[in-house]
C-alpha cells in the first residue's frame, strides 16, 4: 500500500483522537517540533531507522526535542505527571512504532498537520521580509492578512522570517501559492529583459 495513504490513515486517527481529548493545539505544536528537529539534525533521522537504537531510546530523543522547545534545557526526562511530550502524542508515536511506521513518522506528522488546520479553517503562511519587522511591515503584515482571509474565508495563521538577501520588499508564501515582490526578484526580472533585449540587437 503506498506510503502516502497509510501516513494519512494513522494522521486522521491522530486528529480524531486530538479532538476527542482536547489536546489538538499542544500536539499539533509538539508535532512541529519533531518535524522541525528532523529536518535540522540527521542523526536523528538516521536513528528512526537504524535497528539498533531502541523504540525507548527514540521516544526518549523526541521528548528531548520538545522539552527544548519548552523551554526545559535540562535534558532530562521528566516525570509521567508532566511529562514533555503529551499523552496522546506518546501513545501514537508508540503506535507508530509498535506497527513499524516510525520510520514514516515525518511524513505521518505533515498530514497530520495539515488534517488539523484544514478542519478548524485555517491556512498557513510565510512573509519574508528583507530586514527586522518594523512599523511599516506589521503594517504589511496585518494588511495582507486580512486579504488573504477575505479572499480564503479562511484564517491565515502567518509567520515572518527575515531574510536580508531580498535587499529590499517581500515574499509571501500561502500553501502552493507564492507572491515575490522583493527588490531582488526585481532586480532578477530587470537583468533578464537587458540581456534578452540584447540578444535581439546581436
Amino acid at each position: 500500500m503506498n506510503t502516502g495513504i497509510i501516513a494519512s490513515r494513522y494522521a486522521t486517527a491522530l486528529l480524531k483522537l486530538v479532538d476527542e481529548t482536547g489536546s489538538g493545539e499542544v500536539v499539533v505544536a509538539q508535532s512541529r517540533s519533531i518535524l522541525n528537529a528532523l529536518e535540522s539534525i540527521p542523526d536523528l533521522r538516521r536513528a528512526l531507522t537504524d535497528p539498533s537504537v531502541p523504540s525507548d531510546k527514540i521516544i526518549s530523543l523526541f521528548e528531548t526535542v520538545v522539552a527544548g522547545d519548552r523551554g526545559d534545557s535540562s535534558g532530562e526526562l521528566r516525570s509521567a505527571s508532566d511529562p514533555a511530550i503529551a499523552p496522546e502524542l506518546r501513545k501514537f508515536l508508540k503506535l507508530l512504532d509498535r506497527n513499524g511506521r516510525i520510520g514514516d513518522i515525518a511524513l505521518t506528522l505533515k498530514s497530520f498537520e495539515d488534517q488539523y488546520y484544514d478542519s478548524r479553517g485555517i491556512v498557513r503562511g510565510k512573509l519574508t521580509l528583507s530586514s527586522p519587522p518594523d512599523a511599516a511591515a506589521n503594517k504589511l503584515k496585518d494588511g495582507l492578512k486580512t486579504l488573504i482571509e477575505k479572499q480564503t474565508g479562511k484564517t491565515l495563521l502567518l509567520t515572518t522570517e527575515v531574510d536580508e538577501s531580498l535587499i529590499g520588499g517581500f515574499v509571501l508564501e500561502v500553501e502552493d501559492r507564492l507572491l515575490d515582490a522583493s527588490v531582488s526578484r526585481q532586480l532578477d526580472i530587470i537583468k533578464n529583459q537587458f540581456v534578452e533585449k540584447n540578444r535581439r540587437i546581436v
